[in-house]
């Protein structure tokens, strides 16, 4: 018996690996004045090539702001995604069924899985400020996520 929840233990315990890095941000004095943080859990695929992506992403707008970023590699990478098929945006389910059928490498999909989590979270930020603010009621607010979630998930 116990040997078996040691098994059971151990499978449990890759299963809810995560990753996770990090870049900080520079101010002109050299001075970190914050930093960006990507990590998943249970992605199962593309997930560095995704925290890259989502990396590179907080490293455009800190840079975009005056800000330097202690990793500029990030920003000589290619990011570019893949046209999504007959000209559907891009979902999680649509990107996961395109790279089954062998249409998008493991990095494309990587990146799509993180812009369409990215565009979510930009949505779901913005609603929650309007809400905060008094701009949305609870009701609108519920429609915009429940929008930008089929947005993301495709269900």
């Amino acid at each position: 018996m116990s040997v078996r929840f040691l098994v059971i233990a151990v499978v449990l315990i890759a299963l809810s690996a995560c990753a996770e890095r990090s870049i900080d941000i520079i101010d002109r004095d050299g001075k970190i004045v914050g930093g960006c943080i990507a990590g998943y859990d249970w992605h199962l695929y593309g997930v560095q090539d995704s925290i890259d992506y989502m990396l590179y992403q907080c490293a455009k707008e800190s840079i975009a702001m005056g800000y330097s970023v202690s990793d500029s590699s990030l920003l000589e990478k290619d990011f570019s995604l893949p046209e999504p098929p007959e000209g559907k945006p891009w979902n999680k389910a649509l990107a996961m069924e395109h790279y089954k059928k062998g249409h998008m490498t493991e990095r494309q999909l990587g990146y799509v899985l993180a812009e369409i989590e990215y565009s979510y979270r930009k949505t779901v930020t913005a609603a929650e400020d309007d809400l905060s603010e008094g701009k949305i009621d609870q009701a609108q607010f519920n429609q915009i996520d429940r929008k930008a979630r089929f947005e993301w998930l495709g269900k």
